[in-house]
């Protein structure tokens, strides 16, 4: 459950360990994405009037799902734009070595459709070295998605890259780096969602009310740690008046749930990537269901 004291907003804790990845700063830049494969063109019938992705996460975590996750990516439908990997490629107890590194990344890269990722706990945060972690996921997955060819426009953060966003027929994606697990650094925590919010607000400046839904992408299940995030994200959605999806990892079990005090935001959680395939999202125009999901489990007999 989320706390939102003013306590909380105007606690302030020392800077501790390494420095942040990147500092805190206004400007902001657009970027088109390079676009070197094909990316397949979704073939359901409806596509004029929804929009459908698939999404996973925590995956993959074990000997066995480095047989799975391979599995999974090839049995993906077509009939989605894209995919998002809602982070942690390893589990926790394992070092962050580069070589997971590179293993993931080649069978996220063998996908027929275009692959997002954003930053879990687990390859970052986590680690026993953060900073050598955080380079790992910078070499590997940072612009990940730019391995395809697609016919809309992805802009960045200029101070966080990893931070990107997309309007797709009015449904207007965002992703951005807010990891679970431990606080290895509160000045870092601080400024990071400092310029996530930054982010959203520009996003949807710059989209001018042209959406009737918003996505948004993060790994970290809401808790006290996010409060400097999920307090201020509030009168931003209530502004804009539309539904928002928050979409995330972290947990491993299937949420589906309003914990965020309106009835404008949806949160889900996603399966463990070992538990259940890639979800199925449908983004749709309707008020009153404007997110459908297909886990896609195996039927019971």
């Amino acid at each position: 459950m989320i706390l939102t004291t003013l306590a909380s907003l105007l606690f302030c804790i020392a800077t501790l360990g390494a420095e942040p990845p990147q500092t805190i700063a206004p400007q902001l830049f657009r970027q088109q994405t390079l676009r070197n494969r094909t990316a397949p063109k979704p073939n359901d019938s409806n596509q004029a009037s929804t929009v459908t992705f698939y999404a996973m996460g925590d995956v993959p975590y074990a000997p066995e799902e480095d047989l799975l996750l391979p599995k999974q990516i090839a049995n993906l439908p077509t009939d989605g734009h894209f995919v998002i990997h809602v982070g942690d490629i390893k589990n926790g107890a394992t070092p962050c070595d580069e070589a997971i590194y590179t293993k993931v990344a080649s069978m996220l890269g063998k996908s027929k459709l275009p692959i997002f990722i954003i930053p879990g706990d687990n390859e970052w945060n986590d680690c026993e070295n953060p900073a050598q972690g955080w380079k790992y996921w910078l070499k590997h997955f940072n612009n990940f998605d730019t391995k395809w060819k697609y016919d809309f426009v992805v802009n960045r953060q200029k101070v966080r890259n990893e931070n990107f966003t997309f309007n797709l027929d009015g449904v207007l994606f965002i992703g951005i780096n807010l990891v679970g697990g431990r606080v290895h650094d509160p000045a870092e925590w601080k400024t990071r969602h400092t310029q996530n919010i930054l982010w959203i607000k520009s996003t949807l400046q710059a989209n001018h009310k042209n959406f009737h839904a918003i996505v948004l992408f993060g790994h970290a299940h809401p808790m006290i740690n996010h409060n400097d995030f999920f307090t201020p994200l509030l009168p931003i959605v209530k502004t804009t008046n539309v539904p928002l999806l928050y979409l995330h990892g972290d947990g491993h079990k299937w949420i589906k749930d309003k914990p965020l005090g309106t009835d404008l935001i949806t949160r889900v959680q996603v399966d463990q990537g070992g538990i259940a395939p890639p979800v199925k999202v449908t983004v749709t125009r309707n008020p009153n269901e404007p997110f459908i999901f297909d886990r896609r489990l195996p039927k019971s007999p």
